[in-house]
């Protein structure tokens, strides 16, 4: 299936590339194992495509069933560094729940790239999005098996964009004017408006089956991990109703995490990290 106005809402933002450093699409030989700056240069450097399917969960509900035998063939393209920071924000949870499942293939494929390139045996790689320290929310991917505990460890990081917006700005503006609350709203809306672009949510919505019953899915996801009441007619007005109803949920959820850390709305600002993916490489002899 080409990309249509659904892949822009229903791929976690894979249309936006991770900002790193685009070189070559042929991928370089492998670097000396133990190097872990060489290894993370390659992420950065080394661009790929995969091939997956979107996988949603079969669920009977007042709008519509998905149906199982329907496929949805994707491919996406960027550098692996990049793809790593897709594959974790589709893996993004709440509380230890899992928002969604539909891009578990997209993930797979990612891990089956990255150790064409990197040898595993003697590397792991982790990349998380965590918009803010000590969030309930997080998402994480993971390639190659943990260091042995005898061998010397060596580590390299870097950042790649979540495709999410950057809020550091306006996250700074809100905690000198509102505290704790304004941080905590930025980051809502920033966490909602990235996953449901409301012209293209509304698009995709009012659009024929099965995207309209994907779009509806995935609300009925999020709103239920965050506690909402599912959104009515998205298609009718209803996409920018549903939206602040998942921002005000999430708010809530975000000022109690930043307050449960006893640390000043000017030091919560400077801890978020929405719009980024953090990437460790750890590697040894």
């Amino acid at each position: 299936m080409t990309s249509t106005v659904l892949d822009a809402v229903l791929c976690l933002l894979l249309i936006s590339a991770a900002v790193v450093t685009v070189t070559t699409a042929t991928p370089r030989e492998p670097p000396e194992e133990g190097r872990a700056a060489d290894v993370a240069s390659t992420l950065t450097t080394t661009t790929t495509s995969v091939n997956y399917t979107l996988t949603p969960r079969g669920e009977t509900t007042a709008v519509g069933v998905l149906d199982r035998s329907v496929r949805f063939d994707r491919t996406s393209h960027g550098t692996l560094a990049g793809l790593l920071a897709r594959a974790a924000v589709a893996r993004i949870e709440v509380d230890g729940e899992r928002l969604w499942y539909a891009r578990d293939g997209f993930g797979r494929a990612v891990g089956r790239s990255v150790r064409g390139v990197v040898q595993p045996n003697h590397t792991r790689i982790t990349a998380t999005w965590r918009p803010y320290p000590e969030s309930s929310m997080e998402g994480r991917v993971v390639v190659g098996s943990r260091p042995p505990p005898d061998r010397p460890v060596h580590a390299a990081t870097v950042e790649v964009s979540s495709a999410f917006p950057t809020t550091r700005e306006s996250s700074r503006r809100a905690a000198r004017s509102r505290g704790i609350d304004g941080v905590a709203d930025v980051v809502a809306d920033g966490f909602v408006r990235g996953l449901f672009p409301a012209t293209r949510t509304r698009t995709a919505a009012g659009g024929a089956p099965p995207s309209a019953a994907l779009v509806r899915h995935r609300y009925r996801r999020v709103s239920t991990r965050l506690g909402v009441s599912r959104p009515p007619r998205l298609a009718d007005g209803g996409v920018a109703d549903a939206n602040e109803r998942l921002e005000s949920a999430l708010s809530d959820r975000v000022a109690r995490d930043l307050r449960s850390t006893n640390t000043s709305a000017t030091t919560a600002a400077e801890g978020v990290r929405l719009g980024r993916v953090r990437i460790v490489v750890r590697t040894w002899p």
